[in-house]
């Protein structure tokens, strides 16, 4: 039989505004929006069965080549119609054709309007297939003598996956910019896709690339995101990726969301590509395992810095932007940066920063306190992970904010005056991190009169002393404060918040005594004059005079972090 391509422009009008269930995307229809791949070309296998090739590919194994290809079927009658018999062959340029199995999941029948994908699959024992150049659907009569054969549709290759790894493998199929917005070639879906982020992260199994995608449903129904894949390649190697949301993803119409893959890497390779494959399962009819065939679509250039989200300018107070699809956060709750300051920690090894956020509930519900995770990156690119303090408020009352802490431990040579701050989501594609906010700010200066800043509250020190005395062949001591403190309205202070702690350090640089001072509670540090005992170190003898360094101290589930914050004497 003659093969008989579908040109009818009354047809392909029908076919273009079909409904297709889980949305409204036009089987072969041009997309709404630009786009790097063709749209796939439709033929009638039968009176009422159209046909389209949604992949095809070849693959290299260690013994020689396997063979995948996936044919959609739609059925435009108004009946139920069965798939005529048939083998799946592919003809390739050195004149030889090879006969692909079918899967046992293989529809042989298909509804009015129904969509259908046949999957086909053959491994090869041979290295010199060549080049794959059209596909045929051929009706064996094996009752007949000799044997008749029908050709029932042959449909060229028109893009055909030629796997292996290096640019070179990429040649056969689409290509595209970091960002770039794209359709997937034969996916039976109006979803575009970006790719939007980037990072290499360290985890307790290896180093793993994660690729954030945004989804976009410019149609006008509901849509599930098909099943596809994301895969890394260097120049010498392919690394699989998985999507991290294991639940089907559904966007309503005119909804964004982002997906995202992790993929398991090398510690030192160097990305040269993501790969958009798309998958579909094969069945053997022998009772088999399945397994998954990926044919890849579409190459997007690694971006060579990492595409993280860029850091903006940020003035310290004011609330902060996140993106849109953030869920990690409330839309009511306003997140404010108000301090970050980086300093000297006298007798330990490394600096400490820390940066403090206001969280503000501005709607009339409490709503639960967001946990987000948040990193540092340095002038040289240095990053470091902030640890949260331990005990943070479950809930955030209406009309109320309240302080979360976060620490750095960062190496002596640290001299960063500005950095890039990240805000992560440890949910979305947990257990990796997503950026939801960057901001670039400079570290603040500690002051150098006699007030000090521990948002929300300021307290001015009018004078300090230290008393000691001598009993049973120890020395212990005081500290006398004279302290006026204030606080910013409408913030709250509870046991969550930071304490002060106070060290008295004597001329050999030994801490003969310390004490921490909270803000609440019966004991709290109060404006006006009072003692705190400061008894530390037994120490039969003293050395005069003494300093005192007083210190921001958070708890933190690494230990207490401490930001010094004045030096007394």
């Amino acid at each position: 039989m003659k093969k008989r391509p579908w040109k009818s422009s009354l047809t392909a009008i029908m076919l273009g505004a079909m409904i297709v269930q889980g949305g409204t995307a036009a089987w072969a229809a041009e997309p709404s929006t630009p786009t790097v791949v063709a749209p796939t070309v439709n033929y009638g296998l039968t009176k009422d069965i159209r046909a389209a090739i949604k992949s095809v590919g070849k693959t290299p194994t260690a013994t020689g080549s396997q063979l995948a290809v996936t044919v959609r079927l739609y059925n435009g009658g108004t009946t139920q119609n069965r798939v005529p018999e048939h083998e799946l062959r592919v003809q390739t340029s050195n004149g030889i054709s090879y006969t692909l199995k079918p899967s046992a999941s293989n529809k042989a029948s298909l509804q009015p309007k129904e969509i259908a994908e046949l999957v086909y699959f053959a491994a090869i024992d041979s290295k010199e297939i060549g080049k794959i150049e059209s596909l045929s659907f051929v009706n064996v009569d094996l009752y007949a003598y000799p044997k008749v054969e029908t050709t029932l549709l042959s449909m060229p290759t028109n893009q055909v996956w030629y796997g292996g790894t290096g640019s070179a493998a990429l040649e056969s199929i689409a290509s595209a910019g970091w960002g770039q917005e794209f359709t997937i070639s034969g996916v039976n879906s109006g979803l575009t896709y970006k790719t939007v982020e980037s990072s290499l992260q360290n985890t307790a199994t290896g180093r793993v690339a994660v690729v954030t995608v945004l989804v976009n449903n410019p149609g006008a129904g509901r849509e599930t995101v098909p099943a596809f894949r994301v895969d890394a390649q260097s120049e010498s190697k392919n690394y699989e990726g998985k999507r991290t949301e294991v639940a089907p993803v559904v966007l309503a119409a005119g909804e964004t969301t982002y997906i995202h893959y992790a993929i398991p890497v090398e510690s030192d390779v160097t990305l040269t590509n993501v790969v958009v494959l798309s998958t579909d399962t094969f069945v053997p009819k022998d009772g088999g395992q399945p397994s998954e065939l990926a044919t890849a679509k579409l190459a997007i250039n690694w971006p060579v810095d990492g595409a993280s989200t860029t850091a903006a300018a940020y003035t310290i107070g004011k609330p902060i932007t996140f993106n849109a699809q953030a869920k990690v956060i409330d839309k009511s709750t306003e997140v404010s940066l108000m301090e970050l300051h980086l300093h000297e920690n006298p007798g330990e090894g490394y600096k400490t920063a820390v940066a403090k956020f206001k969280l503000t509930n501005t709607s009339t519900t409490p709503v639960a306190t967001p946990a987000f995770l948040t990193e540092l990156t340095s002038k040289l690119g240095a990053s470091y992970q902030g640890v949260r303090q331990t005990n943070v408020t479950t809930m955030l009352n209406p009309g109320l904010s309240y302080v979360v802490s976060y620490s750095y431990i960062v190496p002596q040579s640290e001299d960063s005056e500005s950095f890039a701050l990240k805000i992560l989501d440890a949910q979305a594609a947990a257990p990796y991190t997503t950026t939801i906010a960057a901001l670039q700010t400079d570290v603040q200066k500690e002051t150098t009169d006699n007030i000090i800043s521990l948002y929300p509250i300021d307290v001015t020190f009018k004078d300090i002393s230290v008393s000691m005395q001598y009993a049973l062949g120890t020395y212990s001591y005081k500290v006398k404060l004279d302290l006026s403190i204030s606080q910013a309205p409408n913030v709250v202070v509870d046991n969550n918040f930071s304490k002060l702690r106070f060290e008295i350090v004597d001329s050999l640089g030994r801490v003969v005594g310390s004490k921490d001072a909270s803000f609440n509670g019966p004991n709290k540090l109060i404006s006006g004059s009072q003692i705190i005992d400061a008894t530390g170190a037994n120490l039969d003898q003293f050395s005069s005079p003494f300093t005192i360094n007083v210190y921001e101290a958070i708890d933190t589930p690494t230990g207490v972090a401490k930001r010094l914050i004045k030096v007394m004497k």
